[in-house]
């Protein structure tokens, strides 16, 4: 092995001379001339060229001997093999590169994952805790809602008991120092709708209530609340925007409404219809009427008295003034023939009726709605409830000595005696009435009459069907749907007790 890879070793060493002569000579060729040496025994030149030439030959057929072609052909292999391997180390040093580089993302993309993910745990469990937390804001607020409503109720509820001390043993309270009590109850008559409460301080017009956002009622003529013969005259709903209510003067009317005028028009079936849309509300001693002010965005009547918490026409038959006629029929109350007295006061009685919608007890009442007297009505409606009766023998033409004469009439002399009895007929108050069917647009104004009969059997055909009675005249006498300040007031012209 030692002998033939020396061999190799030479054969190797003797082609890499040869290719360096080779390559000389052909660069010394073109050039050449012939070789002339001197030989120093015979001092004769010499041609030295075909020498070389023969040198050359002698190599070359060494060098295409069978031998050294298998040497030269396995050093070829080898130096191919050499820069094979080298390719590959070379190839294999590259991937090796990228492998560690795709594997150091990969590890850095992990890393990122694991980071993204810990993120992602950590968003939804403050995402939960968020939800757990809004839960519970909700919670508060909705308990910070209803305790604002119930300071809210509490404070018309003291509101009202300060008015009630405030108004004892005193006569009818002045425009100015009036202030809504049923008009601001709630829920509002005949639904299941709550009024926006407004406190005394946010009662009138002039005070900026930008919270302010009552809703909206009126109740159609279908409704059980109107009677048969008002269902002609209930007027339409008009479309009111959930805006802020604000104030003017009336520059703007409607054209179908001439408000605070007195309007005559004709009815579908030829009858004339007097509506009176002005107002008997006072706003001075002098007791001039005044004008009620129109909604600037609307033009629609704005409740003299101030907010109310609903808008719309409610259960009343009018926008704006709804008018009546009350008539308050009193006598002293008796027991075995003698007066009742309650701390050396005696008693008022009063008639009352039951009504057949709401089996409240109510005082006799007549709407004014234009098609008879106020007068006339007033006695038409008396007679049909204290004597079931529809005779309309009393109706469209009565005016206010005619009503007297009316009333005078059932004064009867006693049966005993043949005397007559005394009466006494007094109109205590005109105006605004406080009263559950109230709204920011539409309100109940009443001319309130005190019938007063000294005999205790004024009416001897009264009806005995326990739609009418007499009750005591007190301070709990609510359910009469009148102010207490208007019994109250009875109460002081007659000098009668009143608890």
């Amino acid at each position: 092995m030692l002998i033939t890879s020396c061999t190799s070793q030479c054969l190797l060493k003797l082609k890499d001379y040869t290719d360096k002569k080779n390559i000389s000579t052909v660069q010394i060729l073109p050039q050449s001339t012939p070789t002339v040496t001197k030989d120093n025994n015979t001092d004769e030149f010499k041609d030295t060229s075909n020498e070389v030439i023969q040198n050359r030959s002698i190599f070359q057929c060494l060098l295409s001997c069978k031998p050294y072609q298998k040497v030269i052909e396995n050093h070829k292999k080898k130096i191919n093999a050499d820069k094979s391997k080298l390719e590959n180390s070379e190839t294999n040093v590259y991937w090796k590169f990228k492998a560690k580089e795709f594997y150091a993302k990969t590890q850095e993309t992990d890393k990122v994952q694991e980071k993204l993910d810990s993120l992602s745990k950590c968003t939804i469990n403050m995402q939960k805790d968020i939800d757990i937390l809004r839960k519970s804001l909700r919670h508060v607020s909705d308990r910070v809602v209803t305790s604002g409503k119930l300071l809210i109720d509490s404070q018309i509820l003291l509101e009202k008991i300060h008015s009630t001390i405030k108004q004892e043993n005193k006569s009818l309270p002045a425009y100015q120092k009036f202030i809504h009590i049923l008009s601001r109850e709630s829920p509002y008559i005949y639904t299941n709708e709550a009024r926006f409460p407004v406190t005394e301080r946010y009662i009138s017009w002039k005070i900026s209530f930008d919270l302010y956002d009552p809703t909206v009622i009126s109740l159609p003529k279908q409704h059980d609340c109107f009677q048969d013969y008002e269902r002609l005259f209930v007027e339409p709903h008009l479309t009111i925007e959930p805006s802020v209510t604000t104030m003017t003067d009336i520059t703007n009317p409607l054209i179908d409404y001439k408000w605070n005028q007195v309007v005559e028009s004709q009815l579908p079936d030829g009858k004339k219809i007097r509506i009176d849309r002005t107002t008997w509300i006072a706003t001075s001693e002098d007791k001039i009427s005044s004008v009620y002010r129109l909604d600037n965005q609307l033009s629609i009547p704005l409740n003299p008295m101030g907010r109310t918490g609903v808008r719309g026409r409610g259960a009343l038959i009018r926008w704006g003034p709804n008018k009546s006629i009350m008539a308050v029929i009193t006598r002293w109350k008796k027991h075995h023939d003698q007066f009742a007295v309650i701390d050396g006061q005696r008693i008022l009685e009063t008639l009352v009726f039951k009504d057949k919608y709401t089996n409240d007890w109510k005082l006799p009442e007549a709407k004014i709605l234009g098609i008879e007297s106020p007068y006339g009505a007033i006695c038409r409606s008396f007679h049909e409830l204290a004597f079931k009766d529809n005779d309309s023998e009393h109706s469209f033409s009565f005016e206010e000595n005619d009503m007297i004469k009316y009333f005078e009439s059932f004064a009867r002399a006693s049966l005993s005696t043949f005397e007559p009895t005394g009466i006494e007929s007094d109109m205590i108050y005109r105006g605004y009435i406080d009263d559950l069917r109230n709204t920011d647009n539409a309100w109940v104004e009443a001319e309130i009459w005190n019938f007063h009969y000294d005999s205790n059997t004024p009416f001897p055909n009264l009806r005995q069907d326990g739609v009418a009675i007499w009750k005591d005249v007190t301070n709990n006498s609510r359910g009469f749907l009148i102010q207490t300040s208007i019994l109250r007031e009875i109460a002081r012209i007659h000098q009668a007790f009143f608890e």
